[in-house]
């Protein structure tokens, strides 16, 4: 078996957010463990005909393929340049859980949810020659031919999450090229980091936020077993590991009892992580330093109230001020995450989360355009505005971001925003408050008149 990770890196990406993709190293490790030999296509760091080459050169009687919003584009692509190269096709990953009828024109089988069970079962009865449709969490066409493109369309009962994560083999980390991502962060960031999940699930209904592999159900791996990935990951040659969990500061009591453990077994690691605004506090964030934390990545959205509640946060503006100067007085840095031209938004709403990104003591901002991903609150609301989806990436973009709806603002003015804002927080970043006095405040008044005269 061959599963492909079709995400294919631009040249000039410098993105802090570069990793190997845990989930098919989970659904790899778990065919292993069963007796089933599996090859991970990791396209990061190839070129598409390299890829497609590796491909066929494995010669694989099943393929499956990961599919997101982002890479819906390129797994398709894929999926029809390798549809003769298997007996089996199979999609997976968050859009095809959405989607799961859209991807049939294409794959033999869609793969609905968590992987790693689905995937073990596609494979022992395509082995077997049995049916399909007996297996738990799939899509296909009616009929035992799966590659058949007549026939109803048959979705099997859902296939309940895996309750005990423990449970699970560490991702198949032999089978990324490890060398090539500890290359990249060495040379960009001066360290060798790569990722790990220590829980599943988020119990929050952010407007934005699509979760429909993992769900809602927060799911976490015990402080022993994270640890111990954390030691095979630095026998790796990694030094620093991002906690790619929705919100790795969910359950306070749990992050303590992993800070315990990596400090117990004197584990040299650094780390950042992803948090909410809330519950995050001081003494949290000094446990968190303690045992090798570096920086911490707020999801903040917005400087006004009023937006927030249109996102369905949770939050408030003073949770995310307390939040971040907690972890600033630990001795963490902070990052935050904004949107801007969220549906509601004014001018006034814009700009005022720009110069709450900007008086926040953040290390690290993000401005991005909302995105209406499938599955989400947002998407539903704007279903009916949605432009033709742009992922392209192209090395002539300033800002490689595209306004995917017909929105109140242009897309020339929230890319002004976005650009206003990163000028304003590098001038308060590194000059400082005197600084800032100086060059940021008049920049900020005059950027600001400008953005309010834009269309």
């Amino acid at each position: 078996m061959v599963l492909i990770y079709p995400y294919f890196r631009p040249s000039r990406d410098r993105s802090p957010f570069r990793f190997p993709p845990l989930g098919l190293g989970y659904i790899a490790s778990h065919l292993r463990n069963h007796g089933f030999s599996v090859s991970l296509v990791d396209c990061t760091f190839r070129s598409e005909d390299d890829a497609l080459r590796r491909v066929k050169e494995l010669s694989p009687s099943i393929i499956g393929i990961y599919s997101m919003f982002s890479m819906n584009e390129p797994a398709l692509r894929l999926a029809g340049l390798l549809k003769d190269e298997c007996d089996l096709l199979v999609a997976g990953g968050p859009l095809p859980t959405v989607f799961p009828e859209d991807y049939l024109k294409v794959f033999d089988v869609v793969c609905v949810g968590e992987g790693e069970e689905t995937m073990l079962e596609l494979a022992q009865t395509h082995e077997k020659n049995g049916e399909f449709s007996n297996i738990r969490g799939i899509c296909l066409r009616a009929g035992r031919d799966p590659k058949s493109t007549k026939g109803s369309i048959v979705r099997t009962p859902p296939r309940p999450p895996i309750r005990e994560l423990d449970s699970i083999a560490f991702p198949a980390r032999d089978l990324s090229d490890n060398a090539a991502y500890r290359e990249y962060y060495r040379e960009r960031f001066g360290r060798r980091e790569t990722s790990i999940i220590t829980s599943r699930g988020c119990p929050f209904d952010c407007d934005f936020c699509s979760r429909p592999v993992f769900s809602n159900e927060f799911r976490p791996r015990s402080a022993r077993n994270v640890v111990e990935e954390l030691e095979e990951i630095s026998m790796l040659g990694y030094d620093h590991v991002w906690f790619a969990d929705d919100c790795f500061t969910l359950v306070p009591k749990r992050v303590h009892q992993i800070c315990q453990e990596i400090k117990d077994r004197s584990l040299d690691v650094k780390w950042e992580c992803l948090s909410r605004a809330n519950p995050f506090g001081v003494e949290l964030a000094k446990e968190m330093k303690a045992a090798g934390c570096e920086r911490v990545f707020f999801g903040i959205e917005s400087g006004d109230d009023r937006i927030l509640g249109k996102m369905s946060k949770g939050i408030d503006v003073d949770h995310a001020r307390r939040a971040v100067e907690a972890a600033v007085q630990a001795g963490i840095k902070a990052g935050g995450f904004f949107i801007v031209g969220y549906p509601g938004e004014d001018d006034s709403t814009i700009l005022r989360t720009i110069r709450f990104a900007t008086e926040l003591p953040l290390d690290y901002v993000s401005f991005s355009l909302p995105y209406p991903i499938p599955g989400t609150g947002l998407y539903e609301k704007l279903k009916d505005r949605l432009r033709e989806q742009d992922w392209h990436y192209s090395p002539w973009r300033l800002i490689d971001h595209s306004l995917l709806y017909d929105s109140e603002f242009s897309e020339f003015k929230l890319k002004f925003a976005i650009a206003k804002g990163a000028i304003q927080h590098r001038i308060s970043k590194y000059g400082g408050r005197r600084a800032y006095a100086l060059l940021g405040r008049p920049f900020e008044a005059l950027t600001d008149s400008i953005f309010r005269s834009l269309d």
